[in-house]
C-alpha cells in the first residue's frame, strides 16, 4: 500500500512538474554516473549528462520519468526525482569499471557510456533463466511462423536487429518456415520440453557488441537444433540472431 501511494505522489509530482515547468534547472551529472544502470532484480536508473534522469524499481511499484539527478552535497548519496520528490540513493560504491553500488545493491552500466564491451561483460544467466529465455524465444518465433507474421517477433527482438530488418524481410528470410508452417509448430512440440545446451553458453563479441551465445536441442522427433544469440538491451537479453534446423545439424 505504502508503495502504491508513493507511485501516486510521484505521478501527481510528474503532473504538476510538466504544468508548471519546475523541472528545469537541472544541473549536468557527473560523467561517471551517466549511463542505463540495472540491478539483479530488473531496478533501472538511467542518469543522462544533462543531468535528466529516470527510475523504475524492480516490482514497477516506483516509476520516475523525466526527473532529474540530485546529487547531495556531501556526495555520499544522490536523488532522482521531480521538485525535490523521489527516491534517495546512498552511494556505497561510486562508479567504477561499469558497475556502482547503492543501499547494498549492485548496478551494472548496460549502455557502455563509461566502460568498453571489453571492460566488463554481462553475466550468463541461471541455467533456469536460460531454459525461460530459450523456450521464450522459440515461442515467439512459433507464433510467427503459424501466423506467417512477423510483425511481434520483430518487435521483441534487439533494437539493433530491428532497425536493420522489417517484418517483410524477417518472413521473407523464414520463409521455407512459413511454407510448411504444418511441420514446425515449436509451441506444441517443445512445450514439455527442457532445452539441452551444448556446447556451455558463452559471452562472445558478434559485431562489436557483447553477446549471449545459446546453442543446443529440443529433443523433439525430428530434433531441433538451436543456435540463439542476444545482446542486452535496455536491462534484458534480447535476440539478435535465431539459427533453427530440425533434423539436421548446425
Amino acid at each position: 500500500m505504502k508503495r502504491n501511494l508513493s507511485t501516486m505522489i510521484l505521478a501527481v509530482a510528474a503532473l504538476l512538474a510538466v504544468g508548471l515547468a519546475c523541472n528545469t534547472n537541472k544541473k549536468p551529472a557527473p560523467p561517471e554516473y551517466v549511463g542505463v544502470w540495472v540491478a539483479a532484480d530488473g531496478a533501472k536508473i538511467t542518469i543522462s549528462a544533462d543531468g535528466g534522469a529516470d527510475y523504475i524499481s524492480g516490482n514497477g511499484s516506483t516509476k520516475v520519468t523525466g526527473g532529474s539527478f540530485e546529487m547531495a552535497e556531501d556526495g555520499k548519496s544522490f536523488k532522482v526525482g521531480f521538485v525535490g520528490m523521489g527516491p534517495t540513493f546512498k552511494i556505497d560504491k561510486a562508479p567504477a569499471n561499469g558497475q556502482m553500488t547503492l543501499d547494498g545493491i549492485v548496478y551494472k552500466n548496460m549502455n557502455g557510456s563509461t566502460t568498453s564491451s571489453s571492460d566488463v561483460k554481462p553475466e550468463i544467466p541461471s541455467k533456469d533463466k536460460l531454459q525461460t529465455l530459450v523456450k521464450t524465444s522459440f515461442m515467439d518465433f512459433g507464433d510467427a511462423v503459424q501466423g506467417e507474421d512477423f510483425t511481434d517477433f520483430h518487435a521483441k527482438v534487439a533494437k539493433v536487429w530491428r532497425d536493420s530488418s522489417t517484418p517483410e524481410k524477417l518472413e521473407e528470410a523464414f520463409k521455407t518456415f512459413t511454407n510448411n508452417k504444418e511441420n514446425y509448430n515449436f509451441k506444441r512440440a517443445i512445450a514439455t520440453l527442457d532445452a539441452e545446451f551444448s556446447p556451455e553458453p558463452k559471452i562472445d563479441q558478434v559485431q562489436g557488441l557483447d553477446a549471449l551465445i545459446v546453442k543446443g536441442k529440443y529433443a523433439t522427433k525430428p530434433v531441433s537444433n538451436f543456435e540463439l544469440k542476444y545482446t542486452m538491451d535496455d536491462g534484458t537479453w534480447k535476440l539478435i540472431g535465431i539459427n533453427v534446423q530440425v533434423g539436421r545439424d548446425l
